[in-house]
């Protein structure tokens, strides 16, 4: 090596290099500060020295193609420091996201390490660092860039190992071991292939029908007498011993959470029926890990996962050819029989709501008494989709009393100039970063600060949607002049639930919010209901790609164009339905009026629910919360769609207006009118919500 400072180096013996900069943080971000040590290098391609104060614009040439950059000498404020050089790209959305996907193994390690609260640079570890190399041209302020990723020279075999009872001995010893004979005398190939086992080989360890370990091979096999431990077994004295590196899988996995068409595909260590064979060590094909690993990722050690990850780069495109996606309807069902699996009672139409709901709208509120585990609910329905908090797509942050700006979600700047990252940024980071994956976000106890106070940014710029070159983009939510280092949007593939309840504790809703967000209650409780536990099957997750949640409408004219019926017949009936709300000043605009033709265009498209319950949903979420006062406007509303829904007149003095209810053409929304006139009646005052 010529010479290194930090990061930068510059190494002998390579024609017309500049310089080699190890991949960090700062390069994912803007670019880089370049050491005093390397103006001499850049000077020299550039033939001439960038003046302080002066930007001179920079052609990167990276995989024959060529990268907008600029190359800047700043002038310090205190003179006793020298101008800095800084390499710089920090407009160059393209360029950044590409080196995201060049240098993935160093971009996943270092967001995983960072913190957010501190300023300490995250290394990178020897055997995955990464390089940028410059090399000059013919051409002044013209690079050519070399991309060193990690390769990984040799590739990685997989083996499977039937531990049995010696499982935990040899998990206590970190190691395998194999006789070298049967017991008549016979070489066994499954004892023999631990010869055949690398370093750096992965080993999934099973024992008493589960895989309970992960192994990485740390000495190729050498023989060796059978090891103390397991001297009561009835084998040949000498044998094979390979020295293994143990990770614990929590939770195990059971043999029976592999899919039976993947183990009867997988001719390795299972039979023709998908039956684990008799023997010991088994090669395992890299197919069977590129299914098996995106599935169960979460179950994994850190360390295995950043093996992996590094490894399997192209395990989602495999994954996704072998696994053909989910239609709509088969989506519904899954996610509903994962949520069933884990104890909670929820019927179909439940799930699919909420589903229909978050496909509309990336803005959902649930409410209802507490205890009927609308947290949970969420969590499932994320978990079921391959979100969770292990791989960072699903995140639950608590709301806390005493939020009353956007700073506690999205952050803020310090008394030193230092931007602060909130919750709510770190996962739009992530996502933005990873666009073909989905990222969910509960929002708990989600009123208990005001909403409009603390989540009025993130609503604006929900509104900000549009199409750009056929990408969902947004306005921008923090800038770069508040975060120190790139515009933060609001990516397409975030979804924002949040729960609410409503006591004395909490924050009513303003029809900002209502407006903009989809509102399903869970009051349903059946208590005595206990037949569903009977039935009870684990079912695994099944990770989905964003573009199956995704709106694909954002204006009228998007449905239209397919429904041209069924936006009139939604249009005709919000008329009727606005002609009531009129008298209270309640009516629903054209935000309300698409997002409920969005939802309906989604069900006809997925043939999900009959249409005239859809609609009983839409309503039911989307106006009645809007409803409050304890006026005799608000009564004559109540009165007016009470009408409207049963084709009755309401009475005050009606003790039982169940049957109504139940015939009416929209049942759901008819019985939370009576509910609402009740209350009236009883109170004097009546809302959507129940406190």
């Amino acid at each position: 090596m010529l010479k290194q400072v930090r990061s930068w180096s510059k190494p002998e013996g390579q024609k017309n290099i500049i310089a080699r900069k190890k991949i960090d943080y700062s390069m994912f971000m803007n670019g880089s500060h370049i050491p005093q040590e390397f103006h001499e290098d850049f000077a020299e391609a550039n033939s001439e020295d960038v003046t302080p104060g002066d930007k001179k614009p920079v052609k990167l040439l990276i995989n024959g193609e060529s990268y907008e950059a600029s190359l800047t000498n700043i002038t310090r404020k205190n003179e006793q420091y020298k101008p800095a050089l800084q390499l710089r790209y920090d407009q160059n959305t393209e360029l950044k996201e590409k080196m995201r996907k060049w240098y993935k193994v160093s971009y996943d390690y270092i967001m995983e390490h960072k913190q957010s609260d501190s300023k300490a640079p995250v290394i990178t570890p020897p055997e995955i660092e990464e390089f940028m190399e410059f090399y000059k041209t013919d051409k002044p302020y013209v690079y050519e860039v070399n991309i060193l990723n990690k390769k990984i020279n040799k590739p990685i075999q997989f083996w499977w190992v039937n531990q049995g009872k010696t499982h935990q001995q040899e998990k206590e010893g970190g190691y395998l071991w194999a006789p070298q004979q049967s017991k008549q005398g016979r070489p066994l190939s499954h004892h023999i292939d631990l010869k055949k086992a690398n370093v750096g080989d992965v080993v999934f360890c099973y024992s008493d029908s589960a895989i309970r370990a992960i192994g990485i091979v740390k000495k190729k096999a050498i023989e060796s007498a059978k090891p103390s431990e397991i001297a009561n077994h009835d084998w040949q004295e000498q044998g094979y011993l390979v020295e293994l590196e143990y990770h614990v899988l929590d939770p195990i996995l059971q043999k029976n959470d592999i899919p039976i068409e993947w183990r009867i595909e997988e001719t390795g260590p299972f039979d023709v029926n998908g039956n684990v064979k008799q023997g010991y060590f088994f090669t395992v094909s890299e197919s069977f890990v590129n299914l098996l690993f995106p599935r169960f990722q979460e179950r994994f050690p850190e360390k295995i996962r950043h093996l992996l990850l590094s490894y399997l780069k192209e395990w989602t495109a495999d994954y996704v050819k072998e696994v053909p996606s989910m239609n709509d309807n088969e989506l519904v069902k899954h996610i509903h029989s994962y949520i069933t699996g884990k104890g909670f009672l929820y019927s179909q139409e439940e799930v699919t709501n909420l589903f229909l709901s978050l496909k509309s709208k990336p803005f959902v509120i649930l409410s209802g008494i507490s205890g009927t585990g609308k947290t949970k609910m969420v969590q499932w329905f994320a978990e079921s989709l391959g979100a969770n908090e292990q791989n960072g797509q699903f995140a639950l942050i608590p709301v806390r009393p005493d939020w009353n700006d956007g700073s506690d979600l999205l952050g803020y700047v310090d008394i030193k100039g230092d931007f602060k990252e909130g919750p709510l940024t770190k996962v739009i980071r992530k996502a933005a970063a990873d666009p073909e994956n989905p990222y969910f976000v509960l929002l708990d106890e989600m009123n208990l600060a005001r909403v409009e106070h603390y989540f009025s940014d993130i609503l604006s710029v929900m509104e900000s949607r549009k199409w750009e070159d056929g990408q969902l983009v947004t306005s921008v939510l923090l800038s770069k002049e508040i975060t120190g280092d790139e515009d933060v949007r609001l990516p397409a593939n975030v979804y924002v639930i949040g729960t609410v309840n409503m006591d004395e504790t909490t924050h009513p809703f303003s029809k900002k919010v209502l407006d903009r967000a989809n509102t399903i209650e869970f009051n349903r409780v059946e208590l005595s209901n206990l037949s569903f536990l009977n039935e009870l099957g684990e079912v695994s997750a099944s990770p989905i790609k964003n573009d199956q949640l995704v709106s694909k409408y954002l204006h009228l004219k998007d449905v239209y164009g397919t429904y041209p019926e069924l936006v009139s017949d939604a249009t005709g009936l919000l008329e009727q339905i606005n002609e009531v709300l009129r008298i209270a000043n309640a009516h629903v605009g054209y935000r309300v009026r698409d997002e409920i033709c969005f939802y309906l265009a989604y069900n006809q498209a997925g043939k999900l629910l009959d249409q005239e319950v859809a609609l009983d949903h839409c309503i039911l979420q989307k106006i009645l919360p809007r409803i409050s006062g304890s006026d005799s406007r608000t009564k004559m509303v109540l009165e007016g769609l009470y009408r409207l829904f049963t084709n009755r007149e309401w009475m005050d003095n009606l003790d039982q207006p169940d049957e109504d209810v139940q015939s009416a053409r929209f049942p759901l929304s008819a019985g939370k009118v009576v509910e609402m006139l009740r209350r009236f009646l009883d109170d004097g005052f009546t809302s959507f919500w129940i406190a």
